[in-house]
């Protein structure tokens, strides 16, 4: 009677288990698609402050009776490092998020073989 009870035990685990990663990869995609759209969003922040830190650099090497523009490069500067830093933290979310769906797929996989293999 306790053999009965495994199999039946196992089968609930494998039925639970595809049902949470039903219920979770789809979180998973979504967050990776988002996380994927921001760093591309964070890319093109940090192009077009290179590109208006360089025209302010310009400015200000052209036109010396224009008022100091060098507190607002440094401002760009200092954004331009928090943006940098924003996008590495988005490329370290986005490689956790990527692993952690390999590793739900990989379980997914593994708990189908399990279960063909106990039908079979």
């Amino acid at each position: 009677m306790a053999s009965e009870q495994v199999p039946t035990d196992d089968l609930s685990q494998d039925m639970f288990s595809e049902g949470l990663i039903a219920v979770v990869k789809p979180a998973i995609q979504t967050v990776d698609t988002q996380v994927q759209s921001l760093r591309f969003t964070q890319l093109k922040l940090k192009d077009s402050i290179d590109r208006l830190s360089g025209d302010l650099d310009q400015i200000s090497d052209l036109q010396k009776e224009l008022p100091n523009l060098e507190h607002y490069v440094k401002k760009l500067t200092s954004i331009k490092r928090r943006v940098a830093t924003v996008n590495n933290v988005l490329s370290n979310v986005q490689d956790r998020v990527t692993g952690l769906q390999g590793r739900v797929e990989k379980e997914q996989a593994k708990k189908r073989t399990l279960l063909s293999a106990t039908v079979s």
